[in-house]
């Protein structure tokens, strides 16, 4: 059987030598990267990403559609679904692929990961609950609820979020569902998402004015599909929302390294340049594996 094709669909904005470190960590004959840079981020940075594209025509791409991704806002869901066209577009070759950001890393080797995707080959990959039952978004207060987040309008203008105490009806007789941001879908389940996205922008617009729309756009989207059966509900990341160092989720450091090595995910975040000795120790250890 030929061995799983990979595709990595990047978010960043900063640090451009991190995220191709992170390339490098994954980059096999068989994968290939989409990166969106946020359209807010300096030259220098697109500039670095662009080099190392031209340096490797065939593998790594940068969308050609850029968006502004500012937090909570419809952005970077727009930028989600660039590198989505992008791949599309492009005819890429790619049996499943990972939403990253550029602050995230492998946590297992590359044969580890495709591993663990052929143990399941007809799985979708994403955290995925109803909003209208309980789950971890309803004891939350103010704008952060789980109802108030998609039922009611939020209008938003850089950092600032404003919410409107009017409740919508959610669009298409969908029963609205949540979960983090990171996935990995198969490319049938993408080529899906891309041709609904095209053929429903009423349902595109609604999410305009919901809060943190990409914890809320796709699961909605997949888990009222017919995909819904084949979701489990994981993202395969580790992430640290217990112990902020102050932001959520923690910023990765050397005093984690047990926990990274106990964990079951395939990727962490988040990452920076504190991390540094603690991602050199990680590609000794994945080094280590086949």
């Amino acid at each position: 059987m030929a061995p799983t094709k990979l595709a990595f669909f990047i978010l960043c904005h900063k640090a451009p030598r991190q995220v191709i470190r992170l390339i490098e960590r994954l980059r096999d004959n068989g994968a290939t990267f989409v990166i969106h840079v946020d359209k807010r981020t300096g030259a220098e940075v697109y500039q670095d990403l662009q080099t190392l594209s031209e340096q490797l025509p065939r593998q790594v791409f940068l969308c050609r559609e850029r968006h502004r991704c500012y937090w909570g806002r419809f952005g970077i869901v727009s930028a989600t679904l660039s590198c989505m066209r992008e791949a599309i577009a492009r005819q890429l070759a790619f049996d499943r692929a990972f939403l990253l950001s550029g602050q995230d890393y492998p946590i297992k080797s590359i044969g580890q990961i495709r591993a663990k995707l052929d143990q399941h080959p007809n799985t979708e990959f994403i955290e995925s609950f109803l909003v209208d039952e309980p789950n971890r978004w309803t004891e939350a207060k103010g704008e952060h609820n789980a109802i108030n987040r998609v039922l009611y309008w939020t209008l938003s203008f850089r950092s600032r979020h404003i919410q409107i105490k009017w409740r919508r009806r959610f669009p298409l007789g969908f029963r609205p569902h949540g979960g983090s941001m990171w996935w990995c879908l198969s490319r049938d389940c993408i080529a899906y998402v891309d041709s609904f996205v095209r053929q429903n922008p009423a349902y595109v617009r609604y999410f305009k004015t919901v809060f943190i729309p990409d914890e809320s756009f796709f699961q909605s989207l997949l888990s009222n599909s017919p995909f819904r059966d084949r979701i489990v509900s994981d993202d395969l990341r580790y992430a640290d929302w217990d112990n902020p160092n102050p932001l959520y989720p923690r910023t990765l450091d050397m005093d984690d390294a047990e926990r990274l090595r106990a964990s079951p995910k395939l990727f962490a975040r988040k990452f920076d340049e504190r991390s540094l000795a603690l991602l050199d120790l990680i590609d000794r250890e994945i080094a280590l594996n086949p």
